[in-house]
This record gives C-alpha cells, sequence and structure tokens, in this order.
C-alpha cells in the first residue's frame, strides 16, 4: 500500500531483559539531585522498574537512538499506592510526586509525564524548574490505589503544546520520583517504555 502507514511497537529500553535485583540495569543513568539523597530503583521478576523514596529524588534515564517526529504514541504502565495528597506541582516548595516518566529531546527539553495530586488529568505547564521542562498530569492521588494504569501518549503533540513550536528528535527516555520536599515516602512501578509508530511499509 504506498503511502500507507503499517502500526510497530518497539520497546525503548532494556527492561525486558534485566536481570532482577537491586540497582538500575546496564545502560541506565541516574540523575541525582543535588544535596539530595538518590531514590532508589530496583528490576523486579516481572521486569518492571520500581522506583522508592523516602525524602528522596532521583531520575534515571534510558539513551535511545534517536527517534525523529513521526506519527505514533509512547504508552507505559505505572502504578502506586503511596499518593501525595499535599502535593502541588506548580509550587517550588511542594513540588513531588511518587511516579514520572519522561522523555528528553536532542535540543535539551524535557517532558514529564506526572502523577500529580489534585490537578486536573491533562494539565500541561512549563516547570518551575526553567522553561526548557514541561509537566503534563497523567494521573491524580486518587487514582494511586496499588493497580496498574495505562497510558498512551504522543510526544511529539505534547512538545508543541508545551513548547509552541516544533518538536526535535527524542534521545532518551527515563523515570523516577520525588518526596524530599513533602518528607514522604512513595512506591512505584513503570513498566517498559514502548514506541507504537506509523511507519512507511
Amino acid at each position: 500500500m504506498s503511502g500507507g502507514w503499517l502500526l510497530a511497537a518497539q520497546a525503548l529500553t532494556n527492561l525486558a531483559l534485566a536481570t532482577p535485583g537491586a540497582g538500575l540495569p546496564p545502560g541506565w543513568r541516574l540523575a541525582p539531585e543535588r544535596g539530595v539523597l538518590p531514590a532508589t530503583f530496583r528490576v523486579t521478576a516481572a521486569h518492571t522498574l520500581r522506583i522508592a523514596t523516602e525524602r528522596q529524588s532521583g531520575f534515571a534515564s534510558y539513551r535511545v537512538r534517536p527517534l525523529r517526529p513521526v506519527r505514533g504514541a509512547l504508552t507505559w504502565q505505572w502504578r502506586t499506592g503511596t499518593p501525595l495528597r499535599s502535593a502541588a506541582l506548580r509550587e517550588r516548595a511542594r513540588d513531588g510526586s511518587p511516579a514520572r516518566v519522561f522523555v528528553i529531546f536532542d535540543d535539551g527539553r524535557t517532558i514529564y509525564y506526572t502523577w500529580g495530586n489534585r490537578e486536573p488529568v491533562g494539565d500541561t505547564f512549563l516547570s518551575w524548574r526553567g522553561s526548557s521542562r514541561g509537566i503534563v498530569v497523567c494521573r491524580r492521588a486518587e487514582d494511586a490505589d496499588g493497580s496498574w494504569q495505562v497510558e498512551r501518549r504522543d510526544p511529539f503533540a505534547d512538545y508543541r503544546r508545551v513548547f509552541g513550536h516544533a518538536p526535535h528528535p527524542i534521545t532518551a527516555v527515563g523515570a523516577g520520583a520525588d518526596s524530599d520536599r513533602l518528607g514522604l515516602a512513595t512506591l512505584a512501578e513503570v513498566g517498559d517504555l514502548t514506541w507504537e509508530g506509523g511507519a512507511a511499509p
């Protein structure tokens, strides 16, 4: 079919092949926050990434082959049973989340798909940390009942909405959590990130 599209699913990280155990799989890079103890990571027997914090913050990324703006979606599943009911994502003093999945673009901008508190699902805004970081709220505290939630997002469309111009290629994806500002403990799991894209046959 000339000019048509075929759906292709591609795992973006190596979680499915990683050996279960404490720490990050090979190829993952931890980005701790200065002056804050890093979150702890574990690969589960189900090949998910478990993220735990106790007044901690930490994000781990995995570099991917550049994924250029095309038709498609990023999908993943995640769960947590530890809502942060005192969090406020727009406020520096109360910013915190039990789980975040993020996408890094080659211009240095990052979109954080975030488990929020009272913010409406779909709320999109720039982080107080700066104009190169966008926040997209995917879940609220009331959803944090320990059950798996499935997400499907178009990061290139979200880039246009957050930053206001044409998207750049994706160079890394990752996951993390932060509870240091709230002084609380969190526990979450994130399943492997998969790209479901359109490819010319």
